[in-house]
């Protein structure tokens, strides 16, 4: 019997723990909801944050961001683990991310000589100037968006993305805060992190976005109404103790200005908060995007400070880690058909997608999106140049590039100063499609003690408009010093004019070939320190001008047109001018005394000269530079169509001029050269470099003696020089300041340079 009763009693008491399992198996999870605040730089914290959340087992259900709260937890929804990110920072080039600067060799090449040479541009609609909506449009970083989301189409929901995600923008046209929910999450995100002022307003189909953090920074209600039952938030957002000191800037002001609702809508979103995580940055700005990896550091010892209330979390919810399954990211889809979306098209559809190069029935990779991107901007139509895809039932793609064109009036300005030329400051007028269709046109001056100006226009033909008709016209006044071995005995005034037409071609982005016909004028004026050394009061010009035509083939795939790392330039020319005419201000008595270099009649001639120069980097902050150069004239050439030898390369556009370590600019006048160079870079901060050159070198009176001369000479013969000294890549321009020493007359000499050249 009692046995009997035992086992009754068994029975009963399994039977009401499997009632109890049961009912706590329908007890419904609690859904975890993760808020990310945007905060620019300090909003990699979360990074830190999110790995901390990994290693304890706490997984949100749900996410929502803004700024750069929406770009960590956007790729977080997508199933990049915190590690992953956490590379991503590591490796990213921020400098490069916040900018709109592309690599030189991605640039076409009858835009690299102007590319990036001002130090800030002014757009003119309808005759008028206007300030640009933004310092940044964001080219790089809608680029890396592409990229990290590929191959992510328009979604109708982000529901459906491995997390449900939520990030938030404010639509400056009607002043709502707007919700992104669905479309291309790339674009969503840059949207979010329209910071005003700062990034141009993304434009999103009829409506125009800022930063979310305008008005909701901290979008607590929005994971609530995904369905969050208890939420966490890692707030980096905004100072609160600001003093006057702290605005002192503009943008100071203006970014402050910008977010007061923000300010105090984050402090009503924060009490909504189940858990608030906010990050001790010691004093770690918005813009410290180069202290990123110390900056997620301190988000992961904010997380570690509350481990033990997480771990308490964690188990009192019975929280464990659950993986995601992140986006099919495939090698290649297929692109079914492509379009332009373009709210300006003064540029065809036609040439946008011919220059993508990416076909209609086609497979193609991120990377050959990512390329197209680049074949594009390139151009320097565009402003801005991104793509979106739509899948199709079929499981194909449509291909959308959307393009922002730049406007096609632009002012630009400069300011130069070396210590042989002088100060100057540089305007530029650019006209695109402004003169006819499918042209181009820049006006360009140098106010300056030695002014200059160069008109140039370019009409493209053909259909990747690799064709040009090219119409020019270039005038420029310079003082030089007058050299007798090596010791200045006066100056002189160089005046050249030229104006022509020509044809180019366009074999690539980097690669060019071209023809032109042009009329010229060369003409000296020496002062009066000059003709009381050589005794001639009456020497008062001397000059010739006719006609000459030139073929040049040029390569440059260099990454930069001042601070090259890596690639190669060569320029080649011929140059062939027609029975001058010499024109020649002196009378008879002191013409015996003047160098029978100054001709009175010239007959035909013609020179040829090459360029070449070879980078490659070590590590990244050791950069070297191997090149030569030489130039050979008839014998029947005028002294003006000489080489000028001598002084540091700027890289401006004087003609024939030739830099030469440890010599004086324009030390010496010669028909035919060559020289040997070498450099080396050591960067030691992101924008400074110590560096060094040296050269070695020769010139003769005649091109027949130059491979005697290379055969036959003594190594001390040669001319031998070298500068070391800094270059640092500012705000307006390189600064260069050069020491230089040589091997044929101890003076020393001081090259200092600083802007963008002429």
């Amino acid at each position: 019997m009692k046995l009997k009763l035992l086992l009754i009693s068994l029975v009963i008491l399994f039977s009401i723990k499997n009632v109890i399992s049961q009912e706590n198996d329908t007890i419904p999870r609690v859904k975890i909801g993760l808020v990310l605040s945007g905060g620019a730089a300090k909003g990699l914290a979360h990074i830190g944050v999110l790995k901390v959340f990994e290693e304890i087992g706490i997984s949100p259900d749900y996410i929502t961001g803004t700024s750069m709260g929406a770009v960590v937890g956007a790729l977080y929804a997508m199933g990049y683990t915190a590690d992953e990110i956490s590379e991503l920072n590591k490796n990213a080039d921020w400098d490069k991310l916040l900018s709109d600067r592309i690599p030189l060799n991605e640039v076409v090449f009858e835009e690299k000589s102007e590319y990036k040479r001002y130090i800030f541009g002014i757009p003119i609609r309808n005759y008028e100037f206007k300030l640009p909506s933004g310092v940044i449009e964001g080219q790089q970083l809608e680029r890396f968006f592409a990229e990290l989301t590929w191959p992510l189409a328009k979604m109708e929901s982000y529901d459906s993305l491995p997390i449900p995600f939520r990030c938030m923008g404010v639509d400056l046209i009607t002043g709502k805060l707007i919700e992104f929910k669905s479309g291309n999450i790339a674009e969503s995100i840059r949207a979010s992190m329209s910071i005003p002022s700062i990034f141009a307003p993304e434009n999103i189909d009829t409506m125009l976005f800022v930063d979310g953090g305008v008005i909701r920074n901290f979008p607590v209600q929005e994971v609530k109404e995904m369905g969050a039952d208890y939420v966490i938030g890692v707030f980096v957002g905004f100072d609160e103790k600001v003093t006057k000191e702290d605005l002192f800037s503009l943008s100071d002001v203006l970014s402050r200005a910008t977010v007061f609702y923000g300010i105090f809508d984050s402090k009503e979103q924060m009490n909504n908060t189940d858990l608030l995580i906010q990050p001790d940055l010691n004093g770690l700005g918005a813009s410290d995007f180069t202290k990123s990896k110390k900056i997620e550091l301190f988000g992961e010892i904010s997380a570690l400070v509350m481990q033990k209330k997480l771990y308490q979390l964690a188990d009192s919810l019975n929280l464990s880690y659950r993986p995601v399954k992140k986006i099919d990211q495939p090698e290649k889809i297929f692109i079914k058909e492509i379009k332009v979306i373009n709210e300006r098209p003064f540029v065809a559809d036609k040439f946008i997608i011919n220059r993508s190069k990416i076909k209609e029935g086609s497979y193609v990779s991120k990377e050959d999106l990512l390329r197209a991107m680049d074949n594009i901007y390139g151009t320097q139509y565009f402003r801005k140049v991104t793509y979106t895809l739509e899948k199709l039932p079929d499981d194909t793609y449509r291909l959308f590039f959307k393009v922002k064109e730049s406007t096609r009036a632009f002012l630009n300005i400069a300011a130069h100063y070396d210590n042989q030329y002088g100060p100057g400051i540089i305007t530029n007028l650019t006209l695109r499609n402004y003169l006819t269709t499918e042209s181009r046109a820049t006006v360009t001056l140098n106010i300056a003690e030695n002014p200059g100006a160069r008109i140039d226009v370019n009409k493209y033909w053909g259909k990747y408009q690799r064709i040009m008709d090219n119409y020019f016209f270039n005038w420029s006044q310079n003082e030089n010093s007058f050299f007798e071995n090596s010791v200045e005995v006066g100056t002189y005034k160089f005046i050249y004019l030229n104006a022509g037409i020509g044809s180019k071609y366009s074999f690539t982005r980097n690669q060019q070939i071209g023809a032109i016909g042009f009329y010229e004028i060369n003409k000296i004026f020496p002062n009066d320190n000059l003709k009381n050394y050589f005794q001639t009061q009456s020497f008062n010009s001397y000059g010739y001008k006719g006609f000459a035509y030139k073929f040049y083939y040029n390569i440059n795939n260099t990454d930069d047109n001042f601070f090259p790392t890596e690639g190669f330039k060569l320029d080649v020319c011929y140059k062939y001018n027609f029975k001058p005419d010499v024109s020649y201000s002196i009378n008879d008595a002191d013409r015996l005394i003047v160098n029978d270099s100054f001709k009175d009649e010239i007959g035909d001639f013609y020179s040829a000269n090459f360029n070449l120069d070879l980078y490659t980097n070590i590590r990244d902050f050791l950069i070297f530079n191997f090149g030569g150069s030489a130039g050979i004239t008839s014998d029947e050439s005028a002294i003006l169509s000489s080489y000028v030898i001598g002084g540091f390369d700027d890289h401006g556009r004087r003609i024939n001029y030739v830099p030469f370590a440890g010599m004086s600019a324009a030390e010496a006048i010669v028909p035919n050269y060559g020289l040997l160079k070498a450099s080396m870079d050591i960067q030691v901060l992101p924008r400074l470099y110590i560096t060094s050159r040296a050269n070695i070198g020769f010139y003769t009176q005649s091109k027949d003696d130059m491979i005697d001369y290379i055969k036959y000479s003594p190594l001390k013969s040669y001319l031998k020089g070298f500068w070391a000294g800094i270059r640092v890549n500012t705000i307006i321009g390189p600064v260069n300041i050069m020491y230089s020493d040589n091997d044929f007359d101890g003076e020393i000499k001081w090259y200092v340079n600083v802007g963008y050249p002429f």
